[in-house]
């Protein structure tokens, strides 16, 4: 996932090599826990994060895969939690408020051998945070409202990405987000901190895009915002759409967490 680099939270910019972890993977790192098969990296660390910049910038990475690594920089448990597993929103994870409190942030890295699959490399992910932070969890289903990105009637406008991941870049801004490889669901996920909801992709496109999506920043004044709404520019320039729904949706519930890691 990407780097991202904030301003007083108001500011978002993200390099990434994203990956597609699988859908059930709260299910399915349980499965393999409890076979005794629990994938685990070759080196990791975990550690409390990095300062604050003098002026007064925060570099957070949410998530990054890169040639068998991962890692997570200035991040919160529900960074790095929504990133292990697949989730769109903090809504999706409900546990201890500190979680969620930019104040208490982690710098997490994993290695493995280059050639491990994405999925593989989240299931480590989740074995170690669940050691490191000594995490007690279970899920649960809520009912919420989110929105579904499907494809549009006329069909989707996203050209195929040309770069690998090694050349992959991008921006999540408050007006627009652009990218040269990026999965649908990884711009679902970003999407929903624009629409401050769950975003759940269900467009099936499994390939990488590039495209610059550009919206109003509605949190400006109404007299200041240049450009269509996100929903808007959404079904316009890439021939999606975001349909409202209320439906169960599946809650990552913590019941435990220390909040100082265990030493590496």
């Amino acid at each position: 996932m990407p780097l991202l680099r904030r301003q007083a939270s108001t500011r978002v910019s993200t390099r990434h090599a994203w990956g597609r972890a699988p859908r059930n993977a709260i299910f399915l790192m349980m499965a393999v826990a409890c076979a005794g098969q629990a994938p685990t990296f070759d080196a990791a660390t975990v550690k409390m994060g990095g300062p604050v910049l003098p002026n007064g910038n925060i570099n957070i990475n949410t998530g990054r895969i890169l040639n068998g690594v991962v890692t997570l920089a200035n991040a919160t448990l529900s960074d790095c939690l929504l990133f292990a597993y697949s989730l769109t929103t903090a809504d999706q994870i409900a546990g201890p408020d500190w979680i969620n409190q930019k104040v208490v942030r982690f710098e997490v890295t994993g290695k493995a051998p280059a050639d491990t699959p994405d999925g593989r490399l989240m299931l480590m992910l989740q074995v170690l945070l669940k050691e490191r932070f000594q995490i007690a969890m279970h899920t649960e289903q809520r009912e919420m409202t989110h929105y579904e990105l499907v494809i549009g009637k006329n069909g989707p406008k996203l050209k195929e990405s040309t770069v690998n991941a090694l050349d992959a870049t991008g921006a999540a801004r408050l007006d627009g987000i652009r990218s040269n490889r990026m999965t649908t669901n990884k711009l679902a996920s970003l999407l929903s901190r624009m629409t401050r909801m769950p975003v759940i992709d269900k467009t099936g496109l499994t390939g990488y895009y590039q495209f610059d999506l550009k919206y109003a920043d509605e949190r400006q004044p109404v007299e200041n915002q240049v450009g269509p709404s996100v929903f808007t520019a959404v079904q316009e320039q890439l021939g999606l759409k975001l349909e409202s729904k209320k439906s169960p949706m599946e809650v990552l519930v913590i019941d435990h967490a220390e909040k100082v890691p265990l030493e590496n």
